[in-house]
């Protein structure tokens, strides 16, 4: 009966007051009810999205978080996933990132993996991106883009057209130039230095059709300096979504960052071959201030990434 309400007569309620009312009852009369469980799912989501459609969003995060929807035995993994997906997307439209947290451990990533479940596989890994991005986790955005990119690389006919169609047919390009840009940017340790090579053996014709980026991954993989024209690189980047403003939070810091992770290539690159350099020899050779040229070489010693002593009275 509560399943041939919402199918046949919640589409003819004239009013939307009406189908708010029907909603409640519908919920109401299922709640607590094993056999009724995917009603009572179906009549809180569209109950939200009722809410959120009317700008009540803060009425419609709290009415779903109510509900633990993994305990609901008699729902197939496909609905549990879409219903906890939506959750995600409601905290993310209110900025509770450590909620978001918590509703991805909910979220197998082996059930991710099963057939028909691409296009909310790409979904969990970009609500995924916003709070990696968020937490500045850059390493985690960039293996969240990697595993968009091989999602819809893999797809086939049908399957492909529709998860391009996600992106507005750019979702694969743009995925792979993110992949990049977050592994740029990253700060350099082992399992950095591993994903490059990674990168360059088995993403060729990925790096082909990006060629911009991917001189930057084959320059960071060797030991030879890098010319460094601030605004000229300021420039070329800005075209990438994760520098621009009103698209990316923190955009500002990836720009600093990834000018950092070039300067900091060519301090080791210099600490390959020198035993000793001043200070004003060291700042020519990398394409930086002096001041700046200390700032960074400071936070590699401090972080061990690189080994060195500055000796200021003979500078």
């Amino acid at each position: 009966m509560v399943a041939l309400c919402q199918k046949t007569l919640f589409e003819k309620l004239p009013t939307r007051a009406a189908k708010y009312k029907m909603l409640e009852s519908v919920r109401e009369a299922a709640e607590g009810k094993m056999f009724l469980e995917k009603e009572y799912s179906d009549a809180t989501v569209t109950l939200c999205e009722y809410l959120e459609a009317d700008g009540k969003t803060d009425e419609a995060t709290d009415i779903i978080q109510e509900i633990q929807i993994e305990t609901y035995g008699s729902l197939e993994v496909k609905d549990k996933l879409i219903f906890i997906l939506y959750q995600m997307k409601l905290v993310l439209m209110r900025r509770d990132f450590v909620r978001c947290q918590i509703l991805s451990r909910k979220i197998s990533r082996r059930h991710l993996n099963g057939v028909g479940l691409e296009k909310l596989k790409i979904e969990f890994y970009q609500f995924m991106i916003r709070y990696f991005v968020h937490e500045k986790m850059i390493l985690e955005a960039c293996k969240a883009y990697q595993t968009i990119f091989d999602t819809i690389n893999k797809a086939e006919g049908e399957l492909s057209k529709m998860l391009e169609a996600l992106g507005e047919g750019k979702l694969k390009k743009n995925s792979f130039d993110c992949f990049l840009i977050y592994l740029l940017i990253s700060p350099y340790d082992n399992e950095k230095v591993d994903l490059m090579n990674i990168t360059k053996a088995n993403y060729a014709r990925g790096l082909e059709d990006s060629a911009e980026l991917s001189q930057y991954v084959n320059k960071l993989l060797t030991y030879e300096l890098m010319p460094l024209n601030e605004n000229q690189i300021k420039k070329s980047m800005e075209k990438y979504d994760p520098f621009k403003e009103g698209v990316t939070e923190n955009h500002q810091s990836h720009m600093r960052e990834f000018l950092r992770q070039l300067i900091q290539h060519n301090l080791r690159v210099v600490e390959k071959y020198y035993c000793k350099i001043n200070i004003k020899t060291l700042s020519k050779l990398i394409g930086v201030p002096e001041d700046r040229t200390e700032q960074e070489l400071c936070d590699m010693v401090v972080n061990k990434r690189i080994h060195a002593k500055i000796d200021r009275l003979e500078w």
